[in-house]
């Protein structure tokens, strides 16, 4: 199915940092599994309730289109295990979140125990 026109000019989303981890994490998101995600505070602007973005898998294919429910800014180490499994990444356990995003953030040279991170809960509202 293509992409309906109404989606064409919303922002994309791509999850994780490789082609498989989106593919893996694209499907926890049709599955209902995973319902929130975060980024770092990065000047850009901050995503609002009822924004809304097109999900695309590891090649860039427009898989769903999700709508952010709540957004709110905390520290990286305020991070609950509420929202970890919410995340539903790995094991869901807020160890394990941790681990994972202090790697990702690191990557960029962007982590800092304190750094601000903007945490999004979101619904599908259509799939393609």
């Amino acid at each position: 199915m293509a992409i309906p026109e109404k989606y064409e000019d919303v922002e994309r989303w791509a999850f994780g940092d490789t082609e498989r981890q989106a593919d893996e994490l694209v499907k926890l998101v049709l599955d209902g599994v995973k319902t929130a995600t975060c980024a770092n505070l990065d000047g850009e602007g901050i995503a609002q309730v009822g924004d809304i973005f097109v999900v695309v898998d590891g090649k860039n294919k427009p898989v769903c289109a999700i709508e952010l429910t709540t957004v709110e800014m905390t520290t990286f180490e305020q991070v609950d295990a509420a929202h970890a499994l919410a995340e539903g990444e790995g094991d869901r356990t807020l160890a394990y979140w941790r681990n994972e995003h202090k790697r990702f953030f690191e990557e960029y040279d962007l982590f800092s125990p304190d750094m601000t991170l903007v945490l999004m809960h979101f619904k599908v509202i259509e799939k393609f």
